[in-house]
């Protein structure tokens, strides 16, 4: 029993001792903001999202030229039975057309998300951040009241992602 003792009590004691030192470790509690349209539109293949929204909108523009004079009708009481009819058919059209590209463009944006997300996550280690927060949802949510610029790493992510192959 002495010689469980022997053992026990300074296995406890440098274990005790050891306790600070592993407190010691620096752990990050920055918080960081970053304007996260602001990156993706600065992704070096972002200009293959916006080639494919302006296909997109080349082919919705005729639909709504032709739906805003039957909005104008319809907001003035002046619209036929067969203007609100027509009304209802290019509205559906209009729909149909978003759910036609809107797969298409999430398709060819995820990836960007997903390497710019990578890229926040580098720069926010590099720079000792805990946490990086969206700037404009945490400003329209009223989440954060104040934010000190320093806390701002967009352009430093934006320089990172010039550095990546098209």
């Amino acid at each position: 029993m002495k010689r469980t003792w022997l053992i026990l009590v300074p296995l406890g004691v440098l274990l005790l001792a050891g306790l600070p030192l592993a407190q010691k470790k620096t752990i990050p509690t920055r918080v960081g903001f970053v304007d996260a349209e602001t990156v993706i539109r600065a992704h070096p293949r972002y200009s293959e999202v916006e080639e494919l929204q302006k296909q997109a909108d080349a082919e919705l523009k005729p639909l709504l030229e032709k739906l805003r004079p039957l909005e104008e009708k319809l907001a003035a009481g002046t619209a036929t039975a067969k203007d609100r009819e027509d009304y209802q058919v290019l509205t559906e059209a209009v729909k149909k057309h978003r759910e036609k590209w809107a797969p298409r463009i999430q398709e060819k944006l995820d990836p960007l998300i997903k390497e710019a997300d990578r890229v926040v996550a580098q720069v926010a280690r590099e720079q000792g951040f805990a946490v990086i927060m969206n700037r404009r949802v945490a400003a329209a949510s009223n989440l954060v009241v104040y934010a000190d610029p320093n806390t701002d790493i967009t352009q430093a992510v934006v320089e990172a992602l010039k550095k990546l192959k098209k």
